[in-house]
């Protein structure tokens, strides 16, 4: 074995430095990412389906973003794009090493800033600024001990309150009431929970008065998120069904994703589009 004292001075930095290199946080898992895992890049490409001569024929893809990750997982830049093939949008995530996102950036086509949200988690507050730099809003989450979310309040960026959501739950399910800044009620979604088993959520929307029910959509999914279906009523001529199967890849990431519509007059469900992800890895 070579003794550190014969070795140059830089080598000895190097090897003293490798073991700290190697303790380096690498991120998998990012607050907001529907993708998990040493992610390199992410093309989203999709298609849409149409009749020819009475049978549906899926059409050809379209790129429709596509998403690159820094080698430690803490930077996440997204670039959108526009049928034509124009980049439509760009938005830069950046993370701690928890996962938690700490801020976002969003510019528009053209590479001008529109909007920057910062996000401060040992506050508990997250603000969002316009493209100028003004204040658009704030948002305060307060948490229980357990650190599950007990409520929420969104202000303008004057200070005035826009919107406040509370937490009721217990060992079946959880309730957020969403309030409107005047204090009548907007929206009351619950959740079953149900864990490592099917997901079962009803949501229902109310008119200004805060009592008069507008809306409602029921929603449930298979213990393995491979189909999510849901029914919106409130519209016309009647309720609205929908439907979303997906597929994995080994990494527990979206490979395809298959989203449904209605057909009244057969009673089923047919194809209407399929985004298609291809992911690499860093490992």
């Amino acid at each position: 074995m070579i003794s550190k004292k014969l070795l140059p001075a830089s080598l000895l930095l190097a090897a003293l430095a490798a073991p700290a290199a190697a303790r380096q946080k690498t991120v998998e898992f990012r607050q907001g990412d529907a993708l998990s895992g040493p992610i390199q890049s992410a093309r989203l490409e999709q298609t849409t389906f149409r009749r020819v001569n009475g049978a549906l024929v899926e059409g050809p893809r379209r790129l429709t973003s596509v998403s690159t990750y820094a080698p430690d997982g803490k930077r996440k830049e997204q670039v959108s794009y526009a049928p034509d093939g124009s980049p439509r949008a760009k938005y830069v995530h950046l993370y701690d090493d928890a996962g938690n996102e700490v801020e976002m950036s969003f510019f528009d086509g053209r590479g001008d800033l529109q909007m920057r949200r910062v996000y401060r988690p040992a506050a508990g507050e997250t603000l969002t600024y316009n493209g100028d730099g003004s204040l658009r809003d704030r948002r305060v989450v307060v948490t229980r001990p357990d650190n599950t979310q007990l409520e929420t309040r969104l202000y303008d960026g004057a200070g005035v309150l826009v919107e406040r959501s509370v937490n009721e739950r217990d060992a079946k399910k959880s309730v957020w009431s969403t309030y409107r800044g005047d204090g009548t009620l907007k929206k009351r979604d619950t959740h079953s929970l149900d864990y490592g088993g099917p997901h079962h959520t009803e949501s229902e929307t109310f008119a200004a008065d805060g009592v008069t029910p507008v809306g409602r959509r029921v929603s449930d999914a298979d213990a393995a998120a491979t189909d999510l279906r849901a029914v919106n009523e409130g519209h016309n001529p009647g309720p609205r069904r929908t439907r979303e199967t997906r597929e994995y890849d080994s990494h527990r990431n979206l490979s395809k994703q298959t989203t449904f519509r209605w057909n009244e007059a057969t009673g089923e469900f047919e194809p209407a589009a399929v985004t298609y992800y291809t992911i690499t890895y860093y490992r």
